[in-house]
């Protein structure tokens, strides 16, 4: 591709050099290649669309209503769509050949294919391509690795999917491998594989379980031609780490989670030619209207998949963020918290009164019309509820949110989280589970500890239970059972090293708890014991003991002249290797400073506002005080929200002090929050999502205004006043209280602003 006919320019140190013209042109891999290509395609685009504007080009529609489609480019791939005749192919090859002659381009025909629908004859399929001089197809192939035409599926549709898992696991020589490194190479490279495929469509069950089969098979060894013992249940293992499993992901919940994600984008997205055509051919209404996700036998698999990513996991989580509340149900949508306000009724609703709008139950200057809502809802929801505005000012509408991620944006991880949520009765072990994973020890360690904690370790007693063995005496002190606790705590082989590592102390402590109370207890002591933490002495004396009793049964133990030295040897060592890997990652310096409150510049009033929440989410308020340059009270309120977050607080705080000011026509404020992510919120925006978006979108509305208005972040140190008025509100009664002058239990805290006092505070250097 040459350009040598426009004269350029350089721009150096902000200023235009001389014109020239270039002898070579650009060539391909040229930064500025790619953008040129685009460029030359729109103009390709402008003559196709000229044609359809002059009735000469005739595009498709997959149904009646639907967009016309004339042409799609990716790259340099493009597809063209038009009517089935000879009189359109010269069309086509007309506006082509134009383009080709003014861009310098030229059409690959040998790689161009033509595709008919099933209902054009076969001698006007002949004619087309003859005419077009491109080869006709019934298939056209893969594009970006996935089917361009997907028709019935089956195992064999995705076979390269499972080759290509397979191949991976066939460079790698799992033999030499623990299973901890299987583990990590299970969940990052073994369970990447298939994601783009997962993305679009849902994957034959057949290819799904095969897929969880090789992630099976490889992690616990088994090879084809050698089955190994799978020491714990595949759900189990595809539990979170906090949850006892080890965070491998299960191959069909992973593909519901991502596929997902498209019917999210679809909900959300209005303008986007794709979602047009699916939104029109598929009748798709909002989240809250279930009535067109019916199945239906002869729409297509991609369409089949989305509805169950919507169904299954869009439909079930979602949730809706408030704005002029006219669609949003009052009593069955997710508005307020995670769950419907339908199932935190205390009686029951007329039939009359099931289905409000949240708009229906909102008064302009009024609020919530309590007398239709005050009988069915608890005190609790009431509190909640006086957090909660309905936006009757911007104009804005309600809009989607997903609910299990906290800033209301979807994310394929939240959505596997709530696929797989287990919400049933059971032992909580996520206390123990966390102390296993957060040892410092090496990761087949851990792996050993975590196979101790549920109890699945292959000793004498499991296998003669499993009809494996003969005998569940042990192999090494031949005068017990081989238990777990056995093998690692009481056989005299083992007790005799404890004994000498144990402080004495301790010891009738450490031999007679139970194994979980042993492991728990040993794997949270943080005590030194010759420089290493016990808990990571502990894990290597585990680990060894094991590694000992296995050596015995198979005759693999090398003489150790002392197994005490060589434990905390090998823990001193661990420490080392991972103290000098937390050395790489220093954290930030630290010193100690005094902040104190800084008086606005003359001319400005300083509004410093705060707001606290007991329980997040609990009892909340907020206040805020307006000063001057030399620190006098210029105004000043307090708020009792009710039930709320302790950012939504901050945001009531923020925007009656913006609301305030405003009133008292200051043309110059200076505002201060404690808050980052509520400074953040206000100085770049947030999205439309999130569920704190509403009271974002009133405080803009006020800063937008015309006058002048700084937002920054202080310490709290410096926003004592403010945080003495949020919590002074506690002792008011609910709503909004204003002070012309500072209340006398505060008035301390503002003469110490005023002189200047400060307040010691460690700050991080960056």
């Amino acid at each position: 591709m040459g350009v040598t006919g426009p004269a350029m320019h350089v721009l150096w140190n902000g200023e235009k050099t001389e014109a020239f013209t270039p002898s070579r042109g650009l060539r391909q891999g040229d930064p500025l290649s790619p953008y040129l290509f685009v460029l030359c395609m729109e103009r390709l685009c402008h003559l196709i669309e000229e044609s359809i504007a002059g009735r000469q080009w005739k595009p498709i529609s997959l149904s009646r209503g639907e967009p016309q489609l004339s042409h799609i480019l990716f790259a340099d791939d493009l597809i063209l769509f038009a009517e089935a005749s000879v009189a359109q192919i010269r069309i086509i090859r007309r506006v082509l050949e134009k383009f080709c002659m003014a861009s310098g381009q030229k059409v690959s025909l040998e790689k161009s294919k033509i595709y008919f629908s099933a209902n054009v004859p076969r001698e006007l399929r002949d004619s087309i391509s003859g005419e077009s001089g491109i080869q006709q197809t019934c298939d056209l192939g893969k594009y970006l690795g996935m089917p361009v035409l997907q028709k019935r599926l089956n195992k064999e549709t995705f076979g390269e999917v499972i080759a290509r898992v397979s191949s991976r696991m066939a460079g790698w020589k799992g033999r030499t491998l623990s299973t901890a490194g299987r583990l990590t190479l299970t969940k990052a490279v073994l369970s990447s594989v298939p994601v783009h495929s997962m993305s679009t469509i849902l994957l034959p069950k057949a290819t799904l379980s095969k897929l969880d089969q090789l992630s099976r098979n490889f992690l616990w060894g088994s090879s084809d031609g050698k089955q190994k013992q799978h020491l714990v249940d595949w759900k189990r293992v595809c539990r979170p780490k906090c949850e006892g499993g080890l965070g491998i992901r299960q191959s069909s919940d992973t593909n519901k989670a991502m596929i997902s994600k498209v019917g999210w984008r679809l909900l959300q997205d209005q303008t986007s030619l794709w979602a047009r055509v699916l939104r029109s051919k598929y009748k798709v209404g909002s989240a809250s209207d279930r009535s067109w996700t019916a199945s239906k036998n002869h729409w297509s698999s991609t369409w089949k998949s989305i509805l169950v990513g919507m169904k299954e996991v869009i439909l079930e989580s979602h949730g809706w963020v408030v704005g002029d509340g006219r669609s949003t149900h009052f009593w069955t949508d997710r508005w307020l918290t995670e769950k419907p306000l339908l199932e935190r009724t205390i009686a029951s609703l007329p039939a009359t009164q099931a289905t409000p709008l949240v708009r229906d139950l909102w008064q302009n200057n009024g609020g919530w019309r309590w007398d239709q809502i005050t009988p069915f809802v608890s005190e609790e929801v009431k509190l909640e509820l006086c957090s909660v505005v309905v936006d009757t000012v911007t104009g804005a509408e309600d809009r989607l949110a997903w609910w299990p991620s906290p800033n209301g944006e979807f994310t394929v991880k939240s959505a596997y989280a709530s696929l797989t949520r287990d919400e049933s009765p059971r032992q909580s072990m996520d206390t123990f589970f966390s102390r296993v994973w957060k040892v410092a020890a090496p990761e087949r360690v851990s792996f050993f500890l975590w196979l101790t904690g549920n109890q699945c370790i292959m000793t004498n007693q499991k296998r003669k239970r499993r009809h494996l063995s003969d005998s569940d005496i042990c192999t090494v002190c031949k005068g017990g059972v081989e238990t777990l606790i056995h093998i690692l705590r009481d056989c005299p082989a083992m007790s005799g090293i404890w004994s000498r590592i144990v402080p004495i102390r301790r010891q009738q402590d450490f031999f007679d708890r139970s194994i979980l109370s042993w492991l728990y207890d040993n794997l949270g002591e943080d005590g030194l014991v010759e420089g290493s933490p016990w808990s990571t002495m502990f894990a290597i004396g585990v680990w060894w003991g094991w590694k000992w009793c296995c050596g015995n049964v198979f005759g693999e133990n090398r003489k150790c002249r002392d197994r005490v030295r060589f434990i905390k040897d090998q823990s001193k060592e661990v420490t080392q290797a991972i103290e000098k890997c937390n050395a790489q990652n220093i954290k930030p310096a630290r010193v100690d400073r005094m902040i104190a409150w800084v008086p606005p510049e003359v001319g400005w009033i300083k509004l410093n506002t705060d707001g606290a929440s007991r329980g997040n989410p609990g009892p909340a308020t907020a206040g805020g005080a307006l000063r001057n340059n030399y620190g006098d009270w210029c105004g000043g309120f307090v708020l009792n929200i009710g039930r709320c977050t302790a950012p939504l607080a901050e945001l009531w705080g923020v925007y009656y002090g913006l609301l305030i000011a405003w009133e008292k026509h200051i043309p110059r404020l200076e505002v201060e929050i404690d808050s980052e992510l509520v400074v953040g919120f206000l100085k770049t925006g947030i999205n439309d999502s999130h569920p704190l978006s509403f009271l974002v979108r009133l405080c803009h509305g006020l800063i937008e205004k015309d006058w002048l208005v700084r937002i920054s972040h202080v310490y709290r140190e410096a926003n004592c006043l403010a945080d003495g008025l949020a919590n002074y509100a506690f002792s008011l009664p609910m709503g909004f209280s204003s002070f012309d002058s500072v209340p006398s239990d505060l008035n301390g805290v503002l003469q110490d602003d005023i002189l200047g006092s400060a307040r010691l505070r460690s700050v991080c250097i960056v």
